[in-house]
């Protein structure tokens, strides 16, 4: 066994071992909680290693094998590499962050909520990790599996009609995307990821479509529908939504869209089938999704579900700029992917210290709690404002060079997406900050309020999290030729 493999085989087994010493420890708190930052730690220096051995040796693992080209094994390269990265910061932040949060606001069963957190990150790290489209599927329906599960008890509260409906949709993806792996072995010959694409240019237009439709399919069928009114009647938990819809659904799914962009289909290939299908129908797909998750957005009643459906709505433009920089300019995708994902973890966490906070207070009005939370709300701030693209980091580069390939294509459809997003954004951001900086009375139980914020904006877990999500969006934009060379191996 090689080094690499070595590390393969450690960094799958973490998150795994972290879940059974958290739960063996469960009655020794200080125990658990010391279990629950060491891992992520050890996982991203294991991932460092990785780093240093990707190409001395072989990088791949096969676990199990049937016939020749199909197998089940792990692999790494250097889009999985950078994944990895940020995943590991994910799990970070949400393990000291969670933390205090847990405990400030005596949140039930917070070891199961833990536990599970871990358990999906490990799922999607084994997603991360795989050979091949057959080990990708795999763990990819064990995702779903457990997000059932996850649903069932934090989401829904209940085994309900929606809590099925909402899983029997996840199935019906991994349906189409076992499909589409089905039609790529038929048409290629293999299902084993290739640098470059597995599928030739000169590939048949009517098969390349028909697998473009059901990988889209397979990874984005309940976003692109969309299918908001199955998620209502939800808790609205900031750690639940942030745990399924952006780690184990929006995370995962980009992964994926990114390697078979890579590895299946081209960068190239991916350009030669948008050009004879037309951009103009995938442009027509996202402006109608923007403008109604834009919508949702506007007339959400608080943070919380506020932040349910920005999810929702950024889903859609971070997919609609990594086809546009696909086509267009390559190595930009980076831009799109590293802000959404640190924007919206920014926003989460801000969002779950005003609902701390509220919480607390047993209170659900915004007004003028600016002044109350004053670091949280300039973070919260500075989140909404780098994904409309106007804060001094990677939001705004990306904004840059979007905005410079429509003008130079002339992107009609393009530029009226953009401009819809930004009005949402916009108007989101004035409905939102705006009450928070409204002069307010004083309350009855002024003393205690500026205590338990007190308590929330010093808390280094609560504050400190956030503040290094900020700082790497600012060093995203210093490490991006590092990051691009490595993309492009």
């Amino acid at each position: 066994m090689t080094q690499t493999q070595f590390l393969l085989l450690t960094i799958a087994a973490i998150p795994f071992a972290n879940c059974l010493f958290a739960r063996l420890w469960k009655d020794i708190p200080s125990l658990a909680n010391f279990v629950n930052k060491l891992s992520p730690i050890l996982f991203l220096i294991n991932v460092v290693g990785l780093h240093g051995n990707i190409k001395h040796d072989n990088s791949y693992l096969v676990l199990a094998e049937a016939m020749r080209g199909i197998s089940l094994g792990f692999a790494i390269d250097e889009i999985a590499l950078i994944f990895l990265f940020l995943l590991s910061f994910f799990w970070l932040i949400f393990a000291f962050y969670s933390q205090s949060f847990l405990q400030i606001g005596e949140v039930k069963n917070a070891d199961h909520l833990k536990v599970f957190f871990v358990l999906i990150l490990a799922i999607v790290n084994l997603i991360i990790i795989s050979k091949n489209l057959l080990t990708t599927l795999f763990f990819y329906n064990c995702l779903v599996l457990i997000c059932h599960f996850f649903a069932v008890r934090f989401l829904h509260k209940s085994d309900t009609k929606i809590s099925r409906l909402f899983t029997l949709l996840l199935y019906l993806e991994s349906v189409f995307f076992f499909l589409a792996i089905v039609a790529t072995y038929k048409f290629t010959a293999q299902i084993e990821f290739v640098n470059g694409g597995i599928i030739p240019q000169n590939f048949d237009q009517t098969k390349h479509s028909l697998l473009l439709a059901l990988y889209f399919s397979g990874l984005f069928l309940s976003v692109l529908l969309p299918c908001y009114p199955l998620y209502r009647n939800i808790t609205l938990n900031p750690l639940v939504i942030y745990i399924l819809f952006f780690l184990a659904y929006g995370f995962s799914s980009l992964y994926i869209f990114v390697k078979l962009l890579n590895f299946v289909f081209g960068f190239k290939g991916f350009t030669l089938i948008i050009s004879k299908i037309g951009l103009n129908f995938f442009e027509w797909i996202f402006l109608i999704n923007i403008g109604v998750a834009s919508l949702f957005l506007l007339l959400s009643k608080n943070l919380k579900s506020s932040f349910f459906y920005l999810f929702f709505q950024q889903f859609s433009f971070v997919l609609f700029s990594v086809i546009i920089f696909v086509i267009f300019g390559k190595v930009k995708i980076y831009f799109s992917l590293f802000s959404f994902f640190l924007s919206l973890t920014l926003i989460f966490l801000c969002i779950a210290n005003f609902a701390l906070y509220l919480g607390k207070l047993k209170s659900s009005k915004l007004e003028g709690h600016f002044y109350d939370l004053k670091i949280t709300a300039i973070l919260f701030a500075f989140g909404i404002f780098n994904l409309i693209g106007i804060a001094p980091a990677v939001g705004a580069v990306e904004k840059f060079f979007l905005i410079k390939i429509i003008i130079q294509k002339k992107l009609l459809l393009s530029a009226l997406i953009l401009v819809v997003n930004f009005l949402g954004l916009s108007l989101f951001a004035w409905k939102a900050l705006f009450p928070l900086t409204r002069q307010k009375g004083q309350p009855e139980n002024n003393d205690s309020a500026k205590e338990i914020a007190r308590q929330i904006d010093f808390d280094s877990n609560l504050i400190l999290t956030p503040l290094t999500v900020v700082i790497a969006m600012f060093l995203g934009l210093i490490f991006f030729p590092f990051l691009t060379n490595l993309a492009s191996g």
